[in-house]
Order: C-alpha cells, then structure tokens, then sequence
C-alpha cells in the first residue's frame, strides 16, 4: 500500500510542478494516475520476488 500511495504522491507533484510551468490543469492527474499504476505494478513485483517464509513444520524440519 505504501508503493502506491508513494507513487501517487510523488508522480502527483511532478505533475502539478509540470502545470505550473506548462499553464495547465490536468497532468497533476494524470501523473496521479500513473504514479497509482506505477505504485502497484511495483508493490505487485516486491510480493513476487520477497522469498517465503516456512511457518509449519515440513519435511527436513527437525526441530
């Protein structure tokens, strides 16, 4: 969750920075948008790489 709201934030103000020295109103929305994409593409790849942890006894386990 803090992926996205990070990306949100940051691609956010990159946004309304680029609005301000463009003249516009809409590219702070759309840098919202893509830092949420963003944020979760990146918060979906850290759960697929993260190793898992054993939380039962299995096979080899001989504590």
């Amino acid at each position: 969750m803090t992926y996205v709201i990070g990306g949100i934030l940051a691609w956010g103000l990159i946004g309304w920075g680029l609005d301000s020295l463009l003249s516009t109103r809409w590219l702070w929305i759309a840098g919202a948008i893509l830092g949420a994409g963003g944020g979760y593409y990146l918060a979906r790849q850290h759960k697929l790489t993260r190793p898992r942890r054993n939380r039962g006894r299995g096979p080899g386990d001989n504590t």
